[in-house]
């Protein structure tokens, strides 16, 4: 899905400047290629112990890890409105990953069995862990647009080349040491339509939303992709509620208001005058150069990874 993207780069972008951006080095794009694979890995096995809506509000802790990653590395400073909402995405993840011990009735309720606790903390720990390969990528990918003049568009395709390539280097290894099976893949995509169907739905849905996702930053703001972003969260919830696949826990809807505010107040669609930084503290960050905002928690890179699991589009932008 993302490889489509740079196919479609090259048929709307001039020659001259294809010949600009050739100058760029590719490797730049394997480094953010790894940390997506690892993160979309470990978010891919979360799906097999916790339930699609606990995944995804959980990675709302890539706000943390971003915030982290870019005072260290970006030297980004971070403002109390930042620190609030940073506090209450971490308050309510803890709520949504509670919510699973609580109430254990969304297993049951979907025909499985009932998971154990150490197996939702390790699946919990995967969906984590995943956010720091995550956010390692927005702000790395941020390091890269601020030093080379690169369309986004060209960055989401050539991540997609570079997936590409790993994929048949992991699945040649795999397949050589009978963990994966590609001719059992493929057997399976020929005699059921309904997953041929899923897997050629899944790589339209995700160039279309890279595609989408590139536009918004664009045209509008990373903020506005953030909230989009929420939305979705809530939609797979609700998706879950309406097939059956989970039972409303009050104490989950808790938690993902909690996330949702704590995303808002990060990216100031929510202001409040108290956490409002003081104009000295302004003008230091504008003598700084950095600005009085900090990474917003959602960007290009993490939207573009929303339509697969991952999490979905480059660094933040300023």
């Amino acid at each position: 899905g993302e490889f489509l993207c740079l196919i479609a780069y090259y048929l709307a972008t001039s020659k001259e400047d294809i010949a600009k951006a050739s100058s760029i080095p590719n490797h730049i794009f394997m480094v953010a290629c790894s940390f997506d694979w690892t993160a979309t890995t470990l978010v891919n096995m979360a799906y097999i112990f916790i339930a699609a809506s606990v995944v995804q509000m959980t990675r709302g802790a890539i706000v943390i890890f971003t915030c982290l990653l870019s005072v260290v590395f970006l030297g980004r400073r971070q403002h109390t409105y930042h620190i609030v909402g940073v506090a209450l995405v971490a308050l309510g993840i803890t709520l949504v990953s509670l919510s699973t011990f609580i109430n254990p009735a969304s297993e049951s309720s979907s025909g499985q069995p009932s998971s154990s606790v150490s197996t939702k903390l390790f699946g919990i720990s995967l969906c984590i862990v995943a956010q720091v390969f995550q956010a390692s990528m927005l702000v790395y990918e941020e390091k890269i647009m601020n030093q080379y003049t690169v369309p986004p568009l060209r960055v989401v395709g050539m991540e997609g080349l570079c997936g590409i390539l790993v994929g048949l280097i992991l699945l040649t290894g795999l397949n050589a040491f009978n963990v994966e099976s590609t001719p059992a893949a493929v057997y399976q995509l020929q005699n059921s339509t309904p997953l041929l169907l899923a897997v050629v739905g899944s790589i339209f849905s995700i160039a279309i939303f890279n595609f989408s996702g590139v536009t918004v930053t664009q045209q509008a703001s990373a903020v506005a992709r953030s909230t989009i972003d929420v939305s979705r969260t809530i939609l797979i919830w609700a998706v879950e509620l309406a097939v059956g696949w989970n039972t409303f826990n009050s104490l989950q809807l808790v938690g993902f208001i909690v996330v949702a505010a704590g995303t808002m107040i990060y990216n100031r669609l929510l202001v409040f005058q108290a956490l409002e930084p003081s104009e000295e503290e302004k003008a230091l960050t504008d003598v700084a150069g950095h600005g009085a905002a900090a990474v917003p928690m959602t960007a290009l890179s993490a939207a573009k990874r929303g339509a697969r699991g991952g999490a979905g589009t480059p660094g933040p932008p300023r």
